[in-house]
């Protein structure tokens, strides 16, 4: 691939990793001015004694809690919060949870100074103002939302999901201790590797990629490779689970300048139209899009195998590229992932909507290795469902 064009490496000001650094929150927040602090979560952290902890790590705050996030948050979710955000005059949102409370958390600190209607926000650096300040500290190693200028929303209405692209999404700070992934179950735990690993590979493959985003994916890709069935089945590893979260944070960190491509573009009309969680819809269709962009990115299909640790020298560079395949159905297989829609409750009736949809993903499609038309969609989907 070539590096002709210039591009972009955009990051975080400051990471604070490893084990036990949730314990550093108070001292970040300091470090930021804060004295009215917002605490985005959800009720399932809370249940599950994760939010309380943190909570009681900023006693000497004033701070408000919001918990009324739902998986896939929607425009009002985010509506809502941003209101909270505004009537306590937070002046740092804390984003604890999973990559929708994340995500939530980065809008609500930007809505604060951009004021109307969130709809009106969505597309690319559609805000204007910069946010108050943020610190996100991930309780799941996925989504790589922490890192990124992203924000995935659902369009309830229309049954799809679009993002809110911004350099006023980044955050301040990233705190990511893989303590707080400890009690995951192994199902979410698999869902979200994948997500992180799909981040990855649609980076390496992106047309937008460059040096930096290359290092990130392929250390990632190998992370994971190696580390992501322990932390599925051996949930207490704490080696395992460190490696997989900062698999995800070098995904996040690929995938916010390169850009994701059509794994994405399809798995956000799934989630909106049939409510499949972003990380099974992006592991199920992973290797069907992958077989079908591989004859646009045959060397960099090969790279892939070999982070995977699959023995490349002595293969054609296409039995290298469709070990690369293989060997991610394998993973997923081996970490509970379904093969085929169909394990997803979904109808064959749908692909002409959820094609039409993927058609709108411009995001997606711009950085696809291969051109993207309607028929390699129809044919992506059809080969997707068990024949």
């Amino acid at each position: 691939m070539s590096f002709a064009s210039p591009q972009a490496f955009g990051a975080i000001a400051r990471i604070v990793h490893g084990t036990g650094t949730i314990s550093t929150l108070p001292e970040e927040a300091k470090r930021l001015g804060a004295t009215r602090i917002l605490l985005v979560s959800d009720t399932g952290l809370e249940r599950a004694g994760v939010l309380g902890p943190v909570q009681a790590l900023l006693d000497a705050f004033d701070v408000e809690v919001f918990t009324d996030v739902e998986p896939d948050p929607s425009l009002e979710t985010v509506a809502r919060c941003a209101e909270v955000a505004r009537t306590c005059h937070a002046d740092l949102v804390i984003g604890l949870g999973g990559g929708s409370v994340i995500d939530v958390a980065k809008c609500a600190a930007a809505f604060v100074n951009n004021p109307g209607d969130v709809r009106d926000y969505l597309g690319i650096d559609q805000l204007k103002n910069p946010a108050v300040s943020k610190i996100m500290i991930p309780t799941t190693a996925g989504t790589g939302s922490e890192v990124t200028n992203v924000a995935v929303l659902s369009l309830k209405a229309e049954k799809t999901k679009k993002g809110i692209v911004s350099r006023h999404l980044l955050a301040d700070c990233a705190i990511l201790d893989p303590e707080l992934t400890l009690g995951l179950p192994a199902a979410i735990t698999a869902a979200t590797g994948m997500d992180a690993l799909t981040h990855a590979i649609e980076a390496y493959l992106s047309r937008f990629a460059q040096p930096l985003t290359d290092y990130f994916a392929l250390q990632a890709i190998t992370k994971l490779s190696s580390h992501l069935r322990t932390a599925v089945h051996h949930g207490a590893n704490i080696h395992a689970r460190h490696e997989v979260m900062t698999a995800s944070l070098f995904g996040g960190l690929a995938f916010g300048s390169a850009a994701t491509g059509m794994v994405h573009g399809l798995a956000m009309p799934l989630g909106g139209l049939f409510n499949i969680p972003h990380g099974i819809a992006n592991a199920v269709l992973l290797p069907h899009v992958m077989r079908w962009n591989m004859p646009a990115a045959v060397a960099r299909f090969a790279d892939i195998a070999k982070a995977m640790g699959q023995p490349v020298d002595g293969l054609s560079p296409r039995e290298a590229a469709l070990l690369a395949i293989t060997t991610v159905e394998e993973l997923s297989a081996d970490v509970g992932i379904p093969r085929w829609l169909d394990d997803l409750g979904i109808p064959r009736s749908a692909i002409d909507a959820l094609v039409d949809d993927g058609l709108t993903n411009m995001r997606q499609i711009l950085p696809n290795p291969r051109d993207v038309t309607r028929e390699g969609l129809m044919d992506i989907m059809n080969k997707a469902f068990r024949p």
